[in-house]
């Protein structure tokens, strides 16, 4: 009997069992219908592509079906945008594999079959089921590729609105204030004086703006470490009045690069938040590297916020510090309370070969 053999009444025992183990062990991919519809559609194919190419004690390679191949991308769409890790999908399939693979000895194969048949087929269910997992990468690819646009944007945006509110504020105070000189020149000297010292304060301030937007642009960790770059940060952001330390235990430098850079602009947020809305007399940051995470934390001491307005009026600052730990398989806390400061942490896998 070949796999294409395989009667309706085991396809649905494969399928029920598969769904049943992964009700068990909470799988995301079936709490949602439209998505459990999607992998039952995919596994349904899957069976059906495997009769195709799994033949009794014949090693093949099983190329999906155009409907196949239409199915995983609507399924792994779907498994993005419900923001689904592509793990789910790699544990899933591991799961099918050890349901699956019993069933196909027993009725693609003879009755004491030859090692080399069951190899074969073995190689085969692999195969397929590998082609599926790759399948379902490309859905995951396109959603985080529209993640970092959409945080490169909202990052964009930031600065223009930075520009418009400080900048441009201050330079046309400025010009403002010299055309209020130029009328009183001859009337006035004393005045004169006293309002282009005004205009001069005015001009200086909209310079440091430029300087610190200047250096939000420039600042990476690409060419120095995670350390230096936020010591570099708080050196300069951090006002009169305010205590900041950084303290840093593990190997940091064991961060890639990629994970570095992310968690350097998260970490900034965090703590301009608390600067700007927070007015924080003590801020501290923390950052612990293990052998497989990153840990770190953003505790101030200031007025703290209302956590469910907050949350309803979707923060530019708390929604970015969210999407790029969620982008780098991690977990992001905040806490808070009016009266009460904030925290802010965030948990980060580190992958290592």
């Amino acid at each position: 009997m070949g796999a294409s053999d395989l009667s309706q009444e085991v396809r649905a025992r494969i399928t029920d069992q598969f769904f049943e183990r992964l009700i068990s062990a909470d799988s995301p991919l079936v709490s949602e219908a439209t998505l459990s519809a999607l992998l039952a559609r995919q596994v349904e194919l899957l069976l059906h592509d495997l009769g195709r190419g799994a033949r009794s004690g014949l090693r093949q390679r099983i190329e999906p079906s155009e409907e196949t191949l239409r199915s995983a991308a609507d399924f792994s769409s779907k498994r993005a945008s419900l923001e689904i890790h592509p793990t789910e999908t790699v544990r899933a399939a591991g799961l099918f594999y050890e349901l699956t693979l019993p069933v196909l000895v027993r009725e693609a194969l003879p009755e004491a079959p030859a090692p080399e048949a069951v190899l074969d087929l073995a190689l085969t269910l692999h195969d397929a089921v590998m082609t599926q997992i790759a399948l379902g990468c490309v859905g995951y690819i396109k959603f985080l590729r529209e993640k970092i646009h959409s945080s490169h944007l909202d990052e964009r945006r930031r600065l223009a609105r930075d520009l418009h509110d400080r900048v441009s504020h201050d330079v046309l105070v400025a010009l403002l204030g010299l055309e209020q000189c130029e009328d009183e020149l001859d009337r006035d000297p004393g005045l004169t004086r006293t309002k282009l010292r005004s205009v001069e304060h005015t001009l200086r301030e909209a310079l440091h703006a430029i300087s610190e937007l200047s250096g939000e642009l420039r600042d990476s960790v690409s060419y120095s470490d995670l350390e230096r770059s936020l010591g570099q940060f708080l050196e300069s952001a951090a006002p009169d009045g305010v205590e900041v330390s950084l303290t840093v235990t593990g190997d940091i430098l064991a961060v890639p690069e990629p994970v570095a850079e992310e968690l350097y602009y998260m970490l900034r947020e965090a703590v301009k938040n608390a600067l700007r809305h927070s007015a924080p007399k003590r801020i501290r940051i923390r950052l612990h590297v293990s052998e497989s995470a990153v840990h770190a934390s953003v505790s101030d001491n200031g007025t703290g916020f209302d956590m469910d307005t907050v949350w309803k009026a979707r923060h530019d600052g708390i929604t970015s510090i969210h999407e790029r730990t969620e982008l780098l398989g991690g977990i992001c806390t905040i806490r808070s309370s009016v009266g009460s400061g904030t925290t802010v942490r965030v948990s980060i896998p580190l992958v290592t070969s």
